[in-house]
């Protein structure tokens, strides 16, 4: 019994040493160790970051769509505790709204002014939170207060890619929440998508595509146009049409109403990040701004973008279904798409959720609501 007692003291003692060698090697300021209750991932800027080996709250801050890649690589919102009142908007004026309520629990209050607030979110307490990646005061602001800070790009390195910026964010998300299936899938949906347009808009000549324009923001102070290394480009490029801003505007830029009608777009597209509505612009109702003679306006060929579980514009888990709806805009003698079931199908197999067609018809005509915050 004497022996037993000396070895059990031993063993006692042994793992007092280790838990005490552990704390040294985390405190010494060398290489980062992670304990069993935690692992190390490699956020999109480089950066090895220390969480908890099981993540049950996040935030998402500055990076607006980041927070519906958590529902689409996880299937749950309830661990999004917070995110940007941007977001908070999308979300609500969004089917994931109905689909998973718990994102509506989420709270705003870090950011104030458009402006994170650090003590605010100290008191969200998040086991991770989400920030672009360009935000490097937030991000510095957010480590320093202990928070363990992911950074994710809005633009992937492959040219604003839209399919590959989303998959990149679902790869980073399932290895933080330990689920993979749903970027392998996605990615293998999307890309079989692509290779069918491309299979019809490969032969087109530049006469045979019409000239388009990406509205990026519109209001009566200012319009912002979406131009090359953007995500509208990429659309564009991918669906069949000319982007008449490609060889004049890098990323986004405000333009004046002259260089509108210089371009004289055959179609425009509205996102969801300005309020405008093509009735709008058919209307001729934005003071200071006269469209009543730009082609796509005389032609009623102006489109809002959908919003689905997010907006569409930027990278979604409804990519696949964005290719569909401009092919069907911008090459209509090649593509008949019948958005109604491909949007029911879609969300049926990859979500797991049955849509009802007045739903669907939220999803294609969203509301200006969408863009308020």
């Amino acid at each position: 019994m004497k022996r037993k007692a000396i070895l059990s003291s031993l063993a006692v003692a042994a793992m007092a040493l280790a838990a005490c060698s552990d704390k040294e090697v985390a405190n010494s300021g060398g290489e980062v160790q992670a304990t069993a209750e935690e692992k190390i991932v490699i956020d999109q800027a480089g950066t090895e970051v220390t969480i908890p080996a099981e993540v049950n709250s996040i935030v998402s801050g500055g990076i607006l769509p980041y927070f519906h890649t958590w529902y689409v690589a996880t299937n749950s919102t309830k661990e999004i505790v917070g995110m940007h009142p941007n977001s908070y908007n999308a979300a609500e004026n969004s089917i994931l709204a109905k689909m998973s309520p718990d994102i509506l629990k989420a709270d705003t209050s870090f950011v104030q002014n458009g402006e994170m607030n650090v003590e605010e979110l100290m008191k969200i307490n998040p086991d991770v939170f989400f920030e672009l990646a360009t935000d490097e005061k937030s991000i510095e602001q957010a480590r320093k207060a202990g928070i363990n800070t992911v950074a994710i790009k809005a633009i992937d390195a492959a040219a604003a890619e839209p399919l590959a910026t989303f998959n990149s964010w679902l790869e980073l998300t399932g290895e933080i929440a330990r689920t993979t299936d749903r970027a392998d899938q996605f990615i293998e949906i999307g890309t079989a998508v692509q290779n069918e347009i491309n299979e019809k808009i490969a032969g087109l000549t530049k006469e045979q595509k019409p000239n388009a324009l990406m509205m990026y923001q519109l209001s009566e102070q200012a319009i912002t146009v979406s131009g090359k290394n953007f995500f509208g480009n990429q659309w564009l490029n991918a669906t069949g049409a000319n982007d008449v801003a490609e060889d004049e505007v890098t990323g986004r830029k405000d333009v004046n109403m002259e260089q509108i009608y210089n371009w004289n777009p055959e179609i425009i597209y509205l996102t969801n990040f300005t309020e405008i509505q093509p009735e709008d612009l058919y209307n001729n109702t934005i003071p200071g701004q006269d469209w009543s003679e730009v082609e796509a306006v005389k032609n009623k060929q102006v489109y809002k973008i959908p919003l689905g579980i997010y907006r569409w514009f930027p990278p979604s888990g409804d990519a696949p279904l964005m290719l569909k709806w401009l092919a069907n805009n911008n090459q209509p003698e090649l593509f008949d798409y019948d958005m109604n079931a491909e949007i029911k199908s879609y969300y049926k197999d990859f979500y797991g959720f049955d849509l009802t067609d007045k739903e669907v018809e939220r999803i294609l005509h969203p509301s200006s609501d969408a863009a308020k915050y």
